[in-house]
């Protein structure tokens, strides 16, 4: 049995690929390698199966796959920022690339897809009540809840395939691209620049560790025996102000933060509950914020002379 990791070079995707190469896996990798300088020194899989390639193409799509593979689906733009500068490439890449995989799974006989969501799907919500409740509010998240949508119709018209969606919070950890407020406040840090932070600095997010989601991803394409909606995150909120001084009390910095004018919209995301997980899987974060921030930080400074010409 193989696993076919889409975005397989990505930050989320090396850390699942590295977890099943662990787990003996036999394991291919659909990925068009946008940052393939900086993966390479990090997360090559030289002895992966490769097929360097876009996900929008369903003929070559349909070419990669083989029938009995476990479809890992985590190939997608997934920076908001990116997104209200990109709107429309930001829904080919994650509404279009989806659809056309699904579609060759479909005609290859795939039985098995986990597909990699977001909890910001949900919009500006105090609580999620309903996994069919979406309210996007970015360019972003509104994609992703198109490809949700498009997942949603195709477990209904081919129940012989379990699809899974997943829905995450904020996922952080060593190998996280700069589009993201760690990576690129640890790099500015360590450059010993400014940070600039949108607004306030009081939007709050949850974050949870990659290895953590890696696990979880895993325990889905593993286990998961029927199509639905599960979610993962971590209980603990942080502003971004908050984060901001964590990296610079880190690092020793001193007046180090700037403000500059918010976004048109910034979401209050809701604790992803994340009870069905651990219901069905026994599973649950094992590390917090405080805890793999530091190793996160120490990452970006073995990787310095890749990142420092990109902020």
């Amino acid at each position: 049995m193989r696993y076919v990791v889409t975005g397989g070079c990505g930050f989320i995707g090396a850390h699942v690929v590295n977890l099943l190469k662990s787990k003996g896996k036999e394991i291919a990798i659909i990925d068009k390698i946008t940052n393939r300088k900086i993966i390479d020194d990090q997360f090559s899989h030289r002895d992966v199966k490769h097929f360097y390639m876009d996900l929008s193409d369903p003929e070559l799509t349909e070419k990669a796959l083989l029938p009995g593979d476990i479809v890992i689906h985590l190939a997608a733009q997934s920076h908001v920022d990116v997104s209200f500068r990109n709107p429309v490439q930001t829904t080919v890449s994650n509404v279009v690339g989806i659809h056309s995989l699904l579609a060759a799974c479909v005609k290859k006989g795939i039985k098995k897809i986990v597909v990699m969501s977001t909890d910001e799907v949900y919009g500006s919500t105090n609580q999620i009540v309903d996994v069919k409740l979406l309210d996007p509010a970015n360019p972003y998240s509104a994609s992703k809840a198109a490809a949700d949508m498009i997942v949603n119709a195709y477990a209904k018209m081919h129940p012989e395939i379990t699809i899974t969606t997943l829905r995450s919070n904020n996922i952080a950890g060593p190998g996280q691209f700069i589009n993201n407020i760690i990576p690129r406040f640890s790099i500015l840090g360590l450059l010993n620049r400014q940070f600039t932070i949108h607004g306030d600095g009081s939007a709050q997010r949850r974050y949870l560790w990659v290895k953590d989601a890696a696990t979880a991803i895993y325990l889905l394409a593993e286990n998961s025996t029927k199509s639905q909606v599960y979610h993962i995150g971590h209980k603990d909120a942080f502003s971004n102000l908050e984060i901001a001084k964590k990296i610079g009390d880190y690092l020793g910095l001193k007046d180090y933060i700037s403000f500059e004018r918010d976004r048109l919209i910034n979401d209050t995301i809701s604790p992803a509950d994340s009870g069905d997980m651990f219901q069905d899987f026994q599973w649950e974060p094992t590390r917090d914020l405080d805890d793999f921030l530091p190793e996160t930080i120490e990452w970006y400074r073995d990787h310095l002379h890749h990142f420092k010409e990109l902020v």
